[in-house]
This record gives C-alpha cells, sequence and structure tokens, in this order.
C-alpha cells in the first residue's frame, strides 16, 4: 500500500472529508483497438465527492490493462483482499481462449477513491497475484491484493459482497467504472450510471465464448469500463452487493462496418446465430463466487464455488476461413493445436454453433476415436496440428474437443466460415514527403480488410487485373521518389477469411 502523509490526518476525519492518499495508477494498454472519439458514448456523471465513501470498494485497476475493479467482502477480516475484474484485464487477451489460470504471481495496482475532486487523496496497493482468471466461458478474474481485508477495512476501504443469486431482468443498478477512452489522465475518475438488466445471452467476441452474459443500458461504458460493478443499492443510493460486472460493448461499432463478432463487436447467439445489437453492453453473470473463499477468507475452487475450470485447450487455431481447407488472409490454413494440463487421450468434434454449449454434453463425443493428447509442458506438441475441414456452408461452428471424460472443462474452438466479399473498398493514402516524392500507405480496417496485396509500376507497365503478380504488404509502406514518378498503383485487400475485394487502381502523378 502506498500513501502520502496527509492519509494519516485524513482517516480519522473521513466521514466528514472522504479523502484518503496514494499514487495514480500509470497509463497501460487496453486490449482493445480503439473507437474514434466521435462515436464513443455519451459519459455517465463524475461520482459526486459525498458518495466516495460509500463507493470505496470499486477501484482502477492498471494490472496489465486499464479496467476497473471491486474489492470482494469475502467474510474474513484478516484474510487476504481480492478485487473481482475480468480476465482480459489480467493478460488474457494473451493467453489460450479456453485456458484457466490459477495461482499465479502477477503485478499492478488497484487505486481506490479516485473520484473527481480527490485525485491527491487515493489509496493504492499492489496486485500480488492472479488467483483465478480466465476468458473461457466467462470474463472474470480475482486478483490478490498486498494487503488484507482489515488493513483496507482502516484505510475506509470497505468491500462489498457477491449476490448468491441472479438478478432478474429489468432490475434496476448502478454501475461504478472508470472508462477512459478520449479522455485525459485527469478525467479518469469513478463515474456512476443508472442502468437496467435485460436478458441473459450466450455472447461470442472474436475467440471467446461467453455464457449467461446480461445485456444492459449502462450509459458511458468505455475503454477502461471493463470490470466495473453492476451494483444493487439500498433507499438511500449506497451499495448492497455486486449482482454482475461490464466487461464489453458493442457501442461504437455498426453493422454497417461489418466483422460482426470480432472485437468490439460482441454478438448475441439466438437459435445458432449471432447477431451483433448495437448501442449494448454487456455484463458477466458473478453469482455465486462469493462462495469461492474458503473460512480463512482464501481463494478456494471448492464447494459452490461455479467458476469454470478447463483442462484443455487450443494454444492456436480457429479464425475466419472460406471453408474445406482453404487458408485464410494471411495463408493459415484451418486446424487446431490442442494441449492439456496433463498427457491423455483426447476426442474432437466439429459441430455447428448451436446454442455454444455443445462441447460440455456427451453425445457430441458419439464415435468420436480417442487420440493421445500431450502436455503443455511438452514441445512435441508444436508438430502436432490437427486439420479441420470446414463445411462450405457459410456459419459458425465449433470444433469442439474433450480430454478422457472431463465434458464440463472441455474446450470450444471458435470458427467461421465466409464466403462473402468485404464490405469495405481497397484504398490507400498518398502523402506527400518532400522533394516530389510521397509514400502509399495501404487502408487496413480488420477483419474487413485484414491483409492487402498490391503491385505498382510505370504508367502501361503494370496490370491491374494481373493479381499473381501482387506482392505482400508487410507493415513498411511504399515510398516512391520523384524520379520514380508518375506511377499506376493496383492494390486489392483481403477479409480475415481470406475473401478478396475487387482491385482498385490508384494513378499517382508527378509533381
Amino acid at each position: 500500500m502506498r500513501r502520502s502523509a496527509a492519509v494519516t490526518a485524513l482517516v480519522a476525519a473521513l466521514v466528514l472529508s472522504f479523502g484518503l492518499a496514494g499514487c495514480v495508477a500509470d497509463d497501460a494498454p487496453d486490449p482493445s483497438p480503439p473507437v474514434e472519439e466521435d462515436r464513443l458514448p455519451p459519459l455517465a456523471d463524475p461520482l459526486p465527492l459525498a458518495a466516495v465513501e460509500d463507493f470505496g470498494a470499486v477501484a482502477t485497476m492498471n494490472a496489465g490493462a486499464n479496467c476497473t475493479g471491486t474489492l470482494i467482502d469475502t467474510g474474513v477480516a484478516t484474510g487476504p483482499a481480492y478485487v473481482l475484474t475480468n480476465g482480459h484485464c489480467v493478460g488474457d487477451v494473451g493467453r489460450p481462449a479456453q485456458a484457466t489460470t490459477l495461482g499465479e504471481d502477477w503485478f499492478g495496482t488497484a487505486e481506490f477513491f479516485r473520484a473527481e475532486g480527490n485525485l491527491d487523496a487515493t489509496v493504492t496497493v499492489d496486485v500480488t497475484e492472479i488467483a483465478y482468471s480466465t476468458m473461457r466461458h466467462t470474463d472474470t478474474a480475482i486478483v490478490r491484493l498486498d494487503a488484507t481485508l482489515d488493513e483496507l477495512d482502516d484505510l475506509g476501504v470497505h468491500g462489498l459482497p457477491i449476490a448468491d443469486a441472479e438478478p432478474d431482468a429489468g432490475d434496476a443498478v448502478v454501475n461504478v467504472g472508470v472508462p477512459v477512452a478520449g479522455l485525459i489522465d485527469d478525467e479518469w475518475v469513478l463515474r456512476r450510471g443508472e442502468c437496467t438488466f435485460g436478458a441473459q445471452h450466450t455472447v461470442i467476441e472474436f475467440f471467446w465464448l461467453w455464457f449467461g452474459v446480461w445485456s444492459n443500458d449502462c450509459p458511458g461504458i468505455r475503454q477502461g469500463s471493463s470490470g466495473s460493478p453492476l451494483l444493487a443499492v439500498d433507499g438511500d443510493g449506497a451499495p448492497t452487493q455486486i449482482v454482475g460486472m461490464i466487461n464489453t460493448t458493442s457501442w461504437g461499432m455498426t453493422a454497417a462496418d461489418g466483422g460482426a463478432c470480432f472485437i468490439n463487436r460482441p454478438c448475441q447467439v439466438e437459435g445458432g446465430t449471432a447477431t451483433m445489437v448495437e448501442q449494448t453492453a454487456y455484463a458477466q453473470s458473478v453469482a455465486g463466487i462469493g462462495s469461492c473463499f474458503d473460512e480463512t477468507g482464501s481463494f478456494a475452487l471448492t464447494g459452490a464455488c461455479p467458476l469454470p475450470v478447463s483442462d484443455i485447450w487450443a494454444l492456436a487455431g480457429g479464425g475466419s476461413f472460406r471453408g474445406g481447407d482453404l487458408p485464410d488472409s494471411t495463408g493459415r490454413t484451418p486446424e487446431v493445436t490442442l494441449v492439456g494440463g496433463e498427457p491423455g487421450t483426447v476426442r474432437t468434434a466439429l459441430v455447428p454453433l448451436g446454442d455454444g454449449a455443445a462441447c460440455t454434453a456427451p453425445a457430441t463425443y458419439d464415435g468420436a476415436p480417442p487420440a493421445p493428447l500431450t502436455a503443455d509442458t511438452d514441445a512435441a506438441h508444436q508438430d502436432s496440428p490437427l486439420a479441420v475441414d470446414l463445411p462450405e456452408k457459410e456459419g459458425r461452428y465449433l470444433l469442439c474437443a474433450v480430454r478422457d471424460d472431463g465434458y464440463e472443462a472441455a474446450a470450444s474452438v471458435l470458427f467461421e466460415v465466409d464466403r462473402t466479399p468485404p464490405l469495405v473498398e481497397a484504398g490507400a493514402s498518398i502523402e506527400d514527403i518532400g522533394g516530389g516524392g510521397v509514400v502509399v500507405r495501404p487502408h487496413l480496417d480488420p477483419p474487413e480488410i485484414s491483409n492487402v496485396r498490391f503491385a505498382w509500376g510505370s504508367p502501361g507497365s503494370v496490370d491491374c487485373d494481373d493479381t499473381a503478380s501482387f506482392q505482400d504488404f508487410f507493415i513498411v509502406p511504399l515510398t516512391l521518389t520523384a524520379d520514380q514518378l508518375p506511377v499506376t498503383y493496383c492494390i486489392y485487400g483481403m477479409d480475415a477469411a481470406g475473401n478478396p475485394t475487387p482491385v482498385t487502381r490508384i494513378d499517382i502523378p508527378a509533381s
């Protein structure tokens, strides 16, 4: 814990001043790409200074990404302090989509009381461990802080219990978080929004599949809001328990942008079809997570703890393809590299997405022959990917994999068959660099334009219809000097699956 000298004097006057001190969290990258500022949702109002004590359990997190978290009241004052946040806030974006992380030393900070007008009186506590984290079936992490609950209580930081049961659709709740997108550092403050639960859904986003996710209309959900709690409140507006946790939103994207179910474009699964619903936020279910702590207040996956644990995952695999064994825009063919926590046998089955739950059903694997499964620590698995023969019919599919008979711990690897050309045309910007030269920068807009190929030459020397002669674009833009101009520049793009756009011809004159 880090605090300024002002804290000692202020703790005694907490009820009057609501002020505590510490260090402000450093900037850290967020796993999601930025959304254009003019498309961001309107912000919720800053939390009033008079409410800081009531919502003191809510912290801005800097433990791998700018996020929000909530101090958990485990019921054991002398036990370790834990914060509830999202798995993607503590590195799960870089881990296999089906993996579970347990008891891993970690880094970062949780900063409490970061309210407007209170930035010089916050409390910052170090993160020491990821007790639990996953993005398989839920986007949830529990991180341990370098403090006990009673130590934080002495500083006025009081945890909140987690609800035992699910809320009801239509329930009114309060969201408190620290959005950062489009804001300067001093505007990274606790904000309070009133919202209502919609319904629970199966949701997919990129490689991830989540169950029991609550749609909601919480305002101002932006980068930084991830992990922020949905709170039940009493008649005075003070929080009583955590009933949900924000993890994603479709705000800032429209169906016309294409790329449904990509990052920042979550989709609801209904009747085997995945659809992006615009201007909707989503919250992970948290019901029962309060039972994941033992009599000492330490995290424990025992008893009624509902958090899922995997024992098989894909180190690589999944994504968008055109069907069969056709490669995607990067030349990658549909395959999957499966490993387990321990060696064993694996059975696999490719099935339509359906309701997303097929991989945990024993009947899915009827007739599937067992094959050897290597452990994650065995380097041999790198040489033994499993080829996946995808249907040619457009749609979403699950490559289900179960280790021995561990159905509840099975892996669900998401594949998409996409045979539709990109909605976005290929193009490039031409930048004058002086001296008569230019730089040509192709436009990339994943997943609609995930890769481009191009050709160029003096007018009349290049055939824009001969795409076999085009070269791949590798990060570095094309620089043309004055003596090379004029030129004809031909470019086409490919979506993530490898579907091409028509060729765009750009004539670049001499200056």
